[in-house]
């Protein structure tokens, strides 16, 4: 283990346990990368000093925010499949918690519970592993949920409970394991035949009903609205009586190939490397992906561009180009992926962010492009006119359009998978506008 820039080390030798213990101690802010190699599962822990901020996998059989809902029965495969419909007409919309809410299936109560939930398993199966390697990756920036993916809100769970909870599942799944040699991904079949006779009672009839249509004991918690730790417990006791068996896989099946229920992705699920890895997320969230979007093709060009703009007029205007570009990448990127970006995206991006205007001057926008002629007009009357007030305007318009450029940044860039390929999109992004060197916020 290296304790340089960042800490670094192998699984069999430092466990995940030990390594929560030093975020614990050390208040640090960040994220704990850990990979397998042979079965290429990618975990990532954050942390906002020293708490836990959130935790995902990077797997297509990995817990999922709709997996957690209907585990706590919360919500039904339904809700889940029409908030997931809504979000692949509308990707940079509302996250699938949020639409949850607005449809009047869950409460705020109920989607914080969800995430806590969620976060706490996900940690707890990921200190099962006992190869592969982790590395700390400390965050400099200043946003305390800037390094988690989709925007999300840093949970901050104490570390001291959630290593307890650690502790207690590791104990209960060395007397599961033998019966789940994938754990909750492991396929299961039922016995042909049953030789002997035997009375089976409803719960028993729900789980091996379930197998048929769900397959792995995650999937089946899930399409049965149990709490997956209960019903493995329940299918080992079955399988003591030969009424099930676990089903050996070489690959793992990815849920989208399951069942209706591994249908759904995450909300915020699915971190570590790009697509080149042959590494996917769990269902259409892997559709909403953004490895493939071409930040430094786009910042290249607006570099070439910025050099070409020498008055404050021509400055302003084209970072309203900038706008629409990005946006027009964005847009071939969602058709890349098979999916349409919705033409309202940026007024609502903008809207909800409190960028819709500026002063007293709302931004003309549609189909996802600010109007430039018209912006551009309103800087050339202001700043022909009083050199004060030309002053004051430009420096509100830069730091406006900076927020917004910013924020239609962060959207895309909290979907991308690979953590190392977010905080690089960061660090490229902010160099470029200090290369321009336009007025910033204080």
């Amino acid at each position: 283990m290296t304790t340089n820039a960042r800490l670094q080390g192998s699984l069999n030798e430092f466990g995940l346990l030990e390594v929560l213990q030093m975020m614990d101690f050390g208040g640090m802010t960040g994220a704990i990368h850990l990979k397998q190699e042979a079965t290429e599962r990618i975990g990532i822990v954050y942390f906002h000093e020293g708490k836990l901020a959130g935790c995902s996998e990077l797997d297509p059989g990995a817990l999922t925010l709709g997996d957690i809902l209907q585990q706590l029965g919360m919500a039904h495969s339904q809700h889940i499949a029409r908030a997931f419909s809504m979000q692949m007409q509308d990707p940079f919309g509302k996250r699938i918690g949020e639409r949850l809410i607005e449809m009047g299936v869950i409460s705020n109560e109920h989607l914080r519970e969800a995430l806590r939930t969620k976060a706490l398993w996900t940690a707890r199966e990921l200190s099962l592993w006992r190869e592969g390697t982790y590395e700390f990756v400390p965050s400099a920036v200043t946003r305390s949920n800037s390094i988690l993916p989709y925007g999300e809100d840093a949970l901050n769970l104490e570390v001291m409970g959630v290593m307890m909870e650690m502790v207690r599942y590791s104990d209960e799944w060395e007397q599961l394991k033998v019966y789940f040699p994938q754990g909750m991904q492991t396929v299961l079949q039922a016995a042909p035949v049953i030789r002997y006779a035997l009375q089976l009672d409803t719960r028993t009839v729900e789980l091996i009903g379930g197998i048929n249509v769900y397959r792995s004991v995650r999937r089946i918690a899930s399409g049965i609205r149990r709490p997956e730790l209960e019903v493995a417990r329940d299918f080992a006791r079955l399988m003591q009586h030969q009424l099930v068996s676990a089903v050996f896989q070489q690959e793992r099946i990815a849920p989208y190939l399951t069942g209706a229920s591994g249908y759904y992705g995450a909300n915020g699920n699915g971190n570590g490397s790009g697509r080149s890895s042959g590494v996917h997320l769990p269902g259409p969230a892997e559709r909403l992906r953004m490895e493939s979007f071409g930040l430094l093709d786009l910042i290249s060009r607006m570099e070439q561009s910025w050099n070409t703009r020498r008055t404050p007029e021509e400055q302003l205007s084209v970072l309203v180009e900038f706008v629409n570009w990005t946006m027009d990448a964005l847009a071939e990127t969602c058709r890349a992926n098979g999916t349409e970006l919705d033409p309202n995206t940026l007024e609502n991006l903008l809207t909800r962010n409190n960028l819709r205007n500026m002063g007293n001057y709302f931004f003309i926008i549609g189909n996802n492009t600010i109007d430039e002629d018209n912006f551009t007009a309103l800087c050339h009357e202001v700043l022909q006119g009083d050199i004060l007030k030309s002053t004051d305007f430009f420096e509100e318009a830069s730091i406006v359009l900076q927020r917004i450029l910013l924020c239609i940044f962060d959207s895309i860039n909290g979907r991308v998978a690979s953590l190392y390929e977010r905080l690089e999109n960061q660090e490229v992004w902010e160099a470029m506008f200090t290369q321009f060197g336009l007025p910033r916020e204080k």
